[in-house]
C-alpha cells in the first residue's frame, strides 16, 4: 500500500488539509437530511494488513480533517464493548466516546454521527443495547441526541448522534430508516466498475431527493481478490471526479463513508453544502 497521499486517496497518518469547524458555517435551520457529510467506513480499522486495513488516520485526525460520520464495529469482549478487531485495538467503546467528546469540547458547533453495529455477538446480542446505553450514561447523556427523529443542525450542535444498526430502541436514530448503498463485497479488481455504479446511483438519488430522508453511501469494498486500498484508490478517484464535475451549486449527497479518503476529496464533499 505504501504511504501514498493524493487529493482523493491518503494512506498516510496526517491529513494534508484540516477543517475542524466547517459545520459552524452551515445555518442552524438546515436538516441533517439536506447535508453532504464526509465519513469513513470501518473507521477504527487502522491495522490488520492489506486485506483488513481500511483507514490510516486515527479518529481525532479524521474529525480534524472534517469527517463527521464514523462507522464503529463493536463486540463483547471481557465483559465490555471492545472495538473490532480486538487484536488491532486494545480499546473499548470508551476510547471512541472520549476522543469524540474531547473533539466536541473544542469544536462546539460540530456534530458527530456514530454508526454502531455489533460485529459478533458471541451469544450476547440481547445485552448489546443495554451495554451501549451504559457507555452512553457513563460518558454523560447530555452529549447525545436522544430522539429517533432526524434533527436540524441547530438542535444537535456539540452532540453525538448514535445511528443504531441494531433493533432495540435505546437511543439515537435507526439506520433502517436510511436509504443505504453498502455493497461491500467486490470479488475482483475487475468488478470495481459494478461497485462504482452502485455508489453513483445512490448519490444521484440523494441529489434528486426531496430532502426528507437520510442517504448513506459506502464507497468501500473488499475481498481476497480486491483489497480495500485497491478498491479505495479506484473508487475515490471516480468519486472525486464525479463531485468535481457536478454542477457548481449546493448538492445534497447525504453521508459518504469512504476508505482512505484524501483531504481534497473530503473538502469537496464539505463544499457541496
Amino acid at each position: 500500500m505504501g504511504n501514498i497521499q493524493r487529493k482523493e486517496y491518503d494512506a498516510t497518518s496526517n491529513p494534508a488539509i484540516k477543517n475542524p469547524d466547517w459545520m459552524s458555517l452551515v445555518p442552524d435551520g438546515k436538516s441533517l437530511c439536506d447535508l453532504s457529510i464526509p465519513g469513513t467506513s470501518k473507521s477504527t480499522w487502522l491495522h490488520g494488513g492489506d486485506i483488513n486495513q481500511r483507514q490510516s488516520w486515527n479518529l481525532t485526525s479524521q474529525y480534524e480533517a472534517g469527517i463527521r460520520f464514523v462507522d464503529i464495529s463493536l463486540q463483547y469482549y471481557r465483559k465490555e464493548l471492545s472495538l473490532f478487531p480486538v487484536k488491532s485495538h486494545n480499546h473499548s467503546f470508551d476510547a471512541v466516546l472520549t476522543d469524540t467528546i474531547n473533539f466536541l469540547r473544542h469544536h462546539s458547533k460540530e456534530v458527530i454521527l456514530i454508526r454502531l453495529c455489533e460485529y459478533s455477538n458471541f451469544g450476547k446480542g440481547k445485552l448489546f443495547p443495554q451495554l451501549v446505553i451504559r457507555y452512553v450514561l457513563d460518558a454523560g447523556l447530555s452529549w447525545f441526541w436522544k430522539a429517533p427523529g432526524i434533527p436540524t443542525l441547530g438542535q444537535v450542535r456539540g452532540k453525538i448522534i448514535i445511528l443504531r444498526d441494531f433493533d432495540d430502541p435505546v437511543i439515537g436514530i435507526p439506520c433502517k430508516n436510511f436509504i443505504v448503498a453498502d455493497d461491500q463485497y467486490v470479488p475482483t479488481i475487475f468488478d470495481i466498475g459494478h461497485k462504482w455504479a452502485s455508489v453513483k446511483r445512490n448519490l444521484t438519488e440523494a441529489q434528486n431527493s426531496k430532502g426528507d430522508k437520510m442517504y448513506l453511501t459506502f464507497t468501500s469494498g473488499r475481498s481476497s481478490g480486491a483489497y480495500p486500498y485497491t478498491v479505495a484508490r479506484e473508487i475515490n478517484y471516480k468519486l472525486y471526479n464525479f463531485l468535481e464535475h457536478s454542477e457548481k451549486k449546493k448538492n445534497r449527497w447525504g453521508i459518504i463513508a469512504m476508505d482512505f479518503p484524501g483531504s481534497y476529496l473530503v473538502q469537496t464533499i464539505i463544499q457541496s453544502n
